[in-house]
């Protein structure tokens, strides 16, 4: 039977810059460590959930996080997440094998004037694959779940999905999910909290799935000066008196 393996292709645009680029482990962040993107402050980081079928031990040194400082007001600055040694695939046991990852963060301006508009998530370059045999069922693959809120844990500013997986059941026709960038937009914050959730999974033992990279930006807007907030409310006052004053 014929292998197929498939990789997820890039859709990102990719920037370069000439600036330093600063890069930790999860490891290290988880404890206590922090990232400065632009003018956003990446800390607060938590290891919420971990679970894999195996058995084996999460090892977040594998998982190194670097500042993106190179979008501009948008897509803005952000973060590049680069998985090694495997961390983040998995073998099919013929059952079903999988490896859960949660952790969250918060994101915050430095520069009172800036605030968060909106965030983007999506696969890096190639940065999830898939490999199995073509028989009569099959079933694996890549989902990343990330909700925005305004406090951790909460997911009132909203959520996103990227998937990268594949699904046959005998004597049905294959189902191909390939979302690998999603966004959410929501009004102006300071502040906000992610919570992100890694899932990976294989089930025939002779395929096998998994995630080497993603990556996220959080788009950005000046916060109005007052004069100008100013003149906005008085042209505002000035319409509806005058939209009265035809209506005499």
């Amino acid at each position: 039977m014929k292998r197929l393996i498939r990789i997820s292709p890039f859709l990102l645009l990719v920037l370069f810059t000439a600036g330093s680029v600063y890069a930790d482990s999860l490891a290290s962040l988880f404890n206590g460590g922090s990232i400065i993107a632009g003018d956003k402050l990446f800390d607060n980081w938590e290891l919420l959930y971990y679970d894999a079928s195996d058995g084996r031990c999460f090892d977040p040194n594998n998982i190194e996080v670097t500042a993106l400082n190179d979008g501009g007001m948008s897509p803005g600055p952000g973060l590049d997440f680069y998985v090694s040694n495997g961390e983040l695939n998995v073998s099919g046991d013929g059952i079903y094998a999988y490896v859960d990852l949660m952790f969250g963060f918060r994101v915050s301006v430095l520069d009172p004037a800036m605030t968060i508009t909106d965030n983007t998530l999506g696969f890096s370059a190639a940065g999830a694959y898939l490999s199995w045999l073509i028989d009569d069922s099959f079933d694996l693959g890549n989902y990343i779940r990330e909700s925005i809120g305004t406090a951790a844990g909460l997911d009132d500013l909203g959520a996103k999905e990227v998937e990268f997986s594949t699904l046959k059941f005998p004597g049905a026709t294959e189902s191909f999910t390939s979302i690998i960038s999603d966004s959410a937009a929501f009004a102006p914050q300071s502040e906000i909290w992610i919570t992100k959730n890694v899932l990976v999974w294989a089930v025939d033992d002779s395929d096998g799935a998994g995630i080497t990279g993603f990556e996220q930006r959080f788009s950005q807007s000046v916060v109005p000066e007052p004069s100008t907030l100013l003149l906005v409310g008085l042209g505002i006052a000035g319409l509806a008196a005058f939209r009265r004053s035809r209506k005499r």
